[in-house]
């Protein structure tokens, strides 16, 4: 029997939510995974392939920002004189 709960499906608010969460904290994850890896290593070929793979996420990762903020009203005040 499992006992885990089933994740909700994506069509909810919440399973959108959940999804897109988990999707940007494996990222973030790799990110510092991928940072880790160009710190520790002294071989040149290991370290450009880290940073090849580092430069790739973190466009990924503002490309996401960018959407997510690109979805926000924002309301501008105005202030009164």
């Amino acid at each position: 029997m499992d006992h885990l709960q089933p994740q909700p499906p994506a069509r909810t608010l919440f399973g959108s939510l959940l999804s897109s969460f988990s999707r940007s904290r494996r990222l973030e994850d790799r990110i510092r995974k991928l940072c880790a890896q160009a710190v520790a290593t002294s071989d040149p070929d290991e370290l450009n392939e880290a940073l090849e793979e580092l430069s790739a996420a973190l466009h990924e990762h503002v490309d996401r920002l960018r959407r997510v903020a690109g979805g926000r009203c924002v309301l501008i005040e105005r202030r009164q004189s």
